[in-house]
């Protein structure tokens, strides 16, 4: 499937339209519910094989990555699928550490000073991705790329920059026909 194609699917799927509050706070006349796009097996099997071409782009370039991450809950199918795609481990970065069990803020295995490329499903302003990005650099990790699936582009790239991250979309919201309020 090719990328416009790839657009129609994850906008027939996910693309609402309505009142909705973000979790950046903002107030939005659309919605792209990631839970539709990432639990139908069509549209995740395309965006996984679209963002896996992404980051083997980045690779070939020079880049080089020890680990995926995903912040939970909504990236962790897409961690899921990216590291069966390219055979890289992924972790999964809680919102929270637990207060039971192992008590961890982060699952998998780790070591300081390793590379990681985090994965996300919609940026808005980039709020819990960059918290992802925090406890990762806070473990001792290196992030320097983001990808996600959507940018809304409504500050994510900026706030993603200023945090010495770079933003790799598969879509902006401006590419998938949407426009912004």
């Amino acid at each position: 499937m090719d990328k416009a194609e790839l657009g129609k699917l994850l906008l027939s799927v996910s693309y609402l339209e309505g009142d909705f509050v973000l979790r950046s706070g903002k107030r939005s006349k659309y919605y792209l519910d990631k839970y539709l796009f990432e639990t139908d097996p069509v549209s995740l099997k395309g965006i996984v094989s679209a963002m896996a071409g992404m980051i083997r782009a980045r690779l070939g370039s020079g880049a080089v990555y020890d680990r995926l991450a995903a912040p939970e809950l909504g990236a962790v199918s897409l961690g899921a699928g990216l590291s069966l795609e390219l055979g890289i481990p992924f972790l999964i970065v809680r919102k929270n550490a637990k207060e039971y069990g192992t008590a961890k803020g982060m699952e998998g295995l780790w070591r300081p000073g390793e590379r990681v490329a985090v994965v996300e499903d919609i940026v808005t302003s980039g709020g819990a991705s960059l918290q992802a990005v925090d406890a990762l650099r806070a473990a001792g990790l290196v992030v320097d790329d983001l990808f996600c699936v959507v940018d809304r582009e409504e500050g994510g790239r900026e706030n993603a920059a200023a945090s010495k991250v770079c933003l790799h979309p598969l879509f902006t919201s401006s590419e998938l026909g949407i426009k912004q309020q």
